[in-house]
């Protein structure tokens, strides 16, 4: 066979091929990737549900400014997250599939204004979000998809756990001010403020930050004049 009649007949193999198939790994099929766009709809509809809260937060009646900063990071993370995993279909050979986001329910109340109820619900987002990224996990190691595994401990798993130990330190900040109204949801607001939205505690919940503050600790034993003294 001529060269020409090699090149045409590849030409012709390859115009009618599925070239995502090409891309695709043995690991990753229709399940694995019907998993991953569940999470990403889930990540934009939690988007949703974050930015009422903060847009709530920032209305005349309710002022609490350090809480709607708090809220706007994690939309902006929920979005972020949802387009990153989004790419990553993609790049594994799979197709983006959006469906409808449903407006969020969640209401601020401003007479009075507490900040209980939408805290405990935003607690229950936070968790929802993890425990999908474990059902993703769970799917993947079921077909071998060790790639996505990966994907999902480094970026995900460490990072929500602990926002659903940040946002359950808060709930309980706010059910403890909330027993004697006045001054404590302002200054809980303004530490909130002071951060620009980040949980004052939430470098306590790192457990990575425990490993550097025994590695102070242990600075000294790393000297060589506390073990051979001149």
């Amino acid at each position: 066979m001529a060269n020409t009649e090699k090149v045409q007949k590849a030409l012709e193999e390859h115009s009618s091929a599925n070239i995502d198939e090409y891309v695709q790994a043995s690991s990753f099929n229709n399940d694995v990737a019907e998993a991953i766009r569940g999470h990403i709809h889930l990540e934009w509809k939690s988007w949703f549900f974050f930015r009422k809260l903060s847009a709530d937060c920032a209305r005349s009646n309710v002022s609490l400014h350090g809480f709607a900063a708090l809220w706007k990071r994690a939309a902006i993370e929920c979005f972020a997250d949802g387009m990153w995993l989004e790419n990553y279909l993609v790049q594994r050979g799979g197709r983006s599939s959006p469906s409808d986001i449903p407006a969020p329910k969640i209401e601020w109340p401003d007479d009075p204004v507490d900040p209980i109820q939408p805290v405990y619900e935003a607690l229950q987002v936070e968790k929802g979000l993890l425990e999908d990224v474990l059902r993703l996990c769970k799917t993947a190691d079921e077909h071998g998809d060790y790639a996505l595994e990966d994907a999902l401990e480094t970026r995900f798993l460490k990072k929500e756990t602990k926002h659903v130990k940040d946002m359950g330190d808060l709930l309980q900040q706010c059910v403890r001010v909330s027993k004697q109204p006045g001054h404590g949801l302002y200054h809980l607001d303004k530490e909130l403020r002071k951060t620009d939205g980040l949980t004052p505690w939430g470098h306590s919940n790192n457990p990575d930050n425990s490993d550097r503050l025994l590695d102070e600790a242990t600075e000294d034993l790393k000297k060589e004049t506390l073990h051979f003294p001149r």
